[in-house]
């Protein structure tokens, strides 16, 4: 007897999300055609390998399940646009040491990522605990760029003269511009 040919990597991450995700959002192929635009057949020839699992139907299926396409297809990136791998560069606690860690973020500006330590303020007059207590087993990164590449940013992130870690601070109530050795612009903040 003939064995079957394996199926796909991507088609087998498809699958075993596919179990999981319609466990926990109660759906059936029926309804999910119908919020995706398909047909049920056209799901089941995905799921099956019938069809070819493509990078439109990755990203849709993958939006749809709320999961990164990467967890469907591995090789997914390099299919993407604006999609690039990233080095986190430096943790805050000392911006003078490299990292070897990497991610992969979507955006087509040049920024770099720091890994916040758990006890970074958010200075001003009225020091506060930039991460809450209640994320504690949380890790937090923070994208920084240039100023002039975004300027619509509330906070700052800035290393001062003489000093190793990052500090923030509200754009609206930075530190005396002489005491500055190198400041961003923090465009956001990721959770993992």
């Amino acid at each position: 007897m003939k064995k079957a040919p394996e199926l796909p990597t991507a088609v087998r991450n498809l699958r075993r999300i596919w179990e999981a995700k319609k466990v926990e959002m109660e759906f059936n192929q029926t309804e999910a055609a119908k919020e995706l635009g398909w047909s049920q057949g056209a799901i089941s020839h995905y799921l099956n390998a019938i069809t070819e699992l493509g990078t439109p139907a990755i990203v849709k299926l993958a939006n749809f399940l709320n999961v990164d396409p990467v967890e469907i297809d591995p090789t997914i990136v390099s299919k993407l646009p604006n999609v690039h791998k990233i080095n986190i560069t430096m943790n805050s606690s000392d911006v003078t040491k490299s990292l070897e860690k990497v991610s992969y973020i979507r955006g087509d500006i040049d920024c770099i990522y720091v890994e916040l330590d758990k006890d970074v303020v958010l200075e001003g007059p009225k020091k506060t605990r930039f991460i809450p207590s209640f994320l504690k087993d949380v890790t937090v990164r923070a994208k920084l760029c240039s100023q002039k590449q975004y300027t619509t940013n509330q906070l700052i992130a800035v290393r001062l003269k003489k000093e190793k870690r990052l500090r923030f601070y509200y754009k609206s109530n930075p530190p005396d511009p002489k005491t500055i050795h190198t400041l961003w612009a923090v465009m956001s903040l990721s959770y993992y």
